[in-house]
């Protein structure tokens, strides 16, 4: 989704969570040239809000300089924390050009919103005798705004915005992966969220936050060889384990949820698919595969796929990042 204008000759593509902020540059053809990251400390960004704007302007700043990036166009994620997704239908004689200034004509009476500030895109799912369907996918505009205005201060411009899941989905999408009629239950695992999003026939249907009881103490930031930086975790088997059960049980009640609630019992999930840059991501992997191997197919985007232009394998927490630069 498009919260911004959008223009294709964008290089430049950022993700920002509580814990990292991250980019990769491409070219006009898709061609892949340098990525790197920066871990955010606690207290940085807050569940997708800032909260030290001078220190995640340094950071962005640092990363500006050492990669060279001055001046370049650039696409962001929205922070999941401010993105819904909600079915709502719209009378037949409301013409697709017609759905968003229809929609904030609906603010506050059929449709209501958690913040005061949304930005609305529409997406038609379909039509029936009666009415039209349609996906509401809705952003908090003064967040959006605040993300900009720190990128242009640090002589960035955006120009496109999109939605984490999205993007997500548009890598395992340009994979060759998604199949029309699946249910696909994408699980995006970081380091203080996981979010559970669901898609069908190639679109967004239902997004859920989840927060697991993981702990700031538990993780450390470090340094490899190269001076990049990445958060380890210092979790014994014992808590790990716990963490991993907790996941799968937030999993299974929202699969049942899909199924019986939102569908009425007519379709299921029928693929788990597992990203993100969790430490231990592999192994709450492993824990999902012995959990639902015999219900459904498990996979994941934990292995480099894409390489830069010298033959770099560009790691799998970049996902997000380089499903902005295939839109």
């Amino acid at each position: 989704m498009n919260f911004l204008r959008s223009n294709r000759q964008h290089s430049v593509h950022f993700t920002i969570s509580d814990s990292y902020i991250r980019f990769v540059q491409s070219d006009r053809n898709r061609t892949f040239h340098t990525y790197g990251q920066k871990c955010l400390p606690p207290g940085v960004v807050v569940e997708g809000q800032i909260k030290e704007r001078d220190t995640l302007g340094m950071i962005i700043d640092e990363m500006v300089d050492n990669w060279k990036l001055k001046g370049s166009k650039m696409s962001f994620c929205v922070p999941n924390e401010f993105v819904i997704l909600r079915k709502t239908v719209v009378p037949l004689e409301i013409m697709e050009e017609e759905l968003t200034g229809y929609l904030y004509m609906q603010l506050g009476e059929s449709i209501h919103l958690p913040f005061e500030d949304p930005l609305l895109v529409p997406v038609l799912l379909k039509e029936t005798e009666e009415n039209k369907e349609v996906l509401l996918i809705a952003s908090k505009e003064s967040v959006l705004q605040e993300f900009s205005e720190l990128f242009r201060e640090s002589s960035l411009k955006p120009v496109v915005a999109d939605l984490s899941m999205l993007a997500a989905y548009r890598t395992y999408f340009h994979l060759g992966l998604a199949t029309n009629d699946e249910h696909v239950l994408m699980v995006q695992i970081g380091l203080k969220t996981m979010i559970l999003s669901v898609f069908h026939q190639y679109k967004p249907v239902f997004v859920h936050h989840f927060r697991p009881s993981f702990s700031d103490e538990s993780f450390e930031i470090v340094k490899n060889r190269r001076g990049a930086e990445y958060y380890t975790c210092h979790d014994d088997d014992e808590t790990l384990a716990g963490h991993a059960r907790d996941i799968v049980m937030e999993i299974q009640r929202f699969i049942s949820y899909y199924r019986f609630n939102l569908t009425g019992g007519k379709y299921e999930i029928s693929k788990l698919l597992v990203m993100g840059d969790h430490p231990c991501i592999e192994a709450f992997y492993r824990n999902m595969k012995e959990s639902f191997e015999f219900e459904m197919d498990v996979q994941s985007m934990l292995q480099p796929i894409f390489q830069t232009k010298k033959g770099t394998n560009i790691p799998s927490v970049y996902t997000e990042c380089i499903g902005l630069a295939l839109k």
